[in-house]
């Protein structure tokens, strides 16, 4: 389970984030809709795996969201993790697809007039895998077979971005879907884009 230390880092970050008082209101992005796309590396832990599996590769994600005011906004959206591959000496007994779908807070700290924000989040995440056999004598010898786990979760993130122009914004993030033994914990560090759907 996520730890106690790092809920509380994250809920006061964001407790900080909403209450800290602004520069400048107008120094902020503008308000509305916005499209996030991003990439980069995810580390799988906490799995229950038999035999030898691979726990890190590229992933990415999705948000949609909308920005109430220069410090608050809620969005939702999908995470895809790398494949897990489980292996019995040397040979792929089964992958294992994971994702994620998620809904948070997003607190939101404008840094002056640098066009630049930094941001904490929290909220619920639903994370899935689903295991594929690849090598039915293999998984039958590590004792495995088709099957699929969901978990619900707490969801957590921090990262900053900095806006080009009013519209699009380059976003750097790491964010993490806590999930049980049967689903794993899933941590991805990405730098992505975000746009302002007008």
């Amino acid at each position: 389970m996520l730890s106690k230390r790092s809920l509380l880092a994250a809920s006061s970050g964001l407790a900080a984030i909403l209450i800290a008082t602004p520069v400048s209101a107008e120094m902020s992005a503008p308000n509305g809709w916005f499209l996030e796309g991003n990439v980069g590396s995810a580390h799988l832990s906490n799995t229950n795996y038999p035999g030898s599996s691979s726990s890190s590769g590229i992933g990415g994600n999705a948000n949609l969201g909308y920005k109430f005011m220069p410090y608050f906004a809620v969005e939702m959206g999908y995470s895809r993790y790398p494949n897990s591959d489980i292996s019995f000496n040397s040979t792929k007994a089964a992958s294992v697809e994971h994702y994620s779908y998620d809904i948070a807070a997003r607190g939101i700290l404008p840094i002056s007039d640098s066009g630049a924000e930094g941001f904490a989040k929290i909220g619920a995440q639903r994370i899935v895998s689903s295991v594929s056999i690849k090598n039915d004598a293999a998984a039958n010898q590590l004792g495995i077979g088709s099957s699929s786990h969901s978990s619900t979760g707490i969801y957590v993130g921090l990262g900053g971005q900095m806006y080009f122009t009013p519209e699009l914004a380059v976003v750097v993030q790491w964010q993490r879907a806590q999930g049980n033994s049967s689903t794993g914990t899933e941590d991805l560090f990405t730098l992505g884009l975000s746009f302002l759907l007008v």
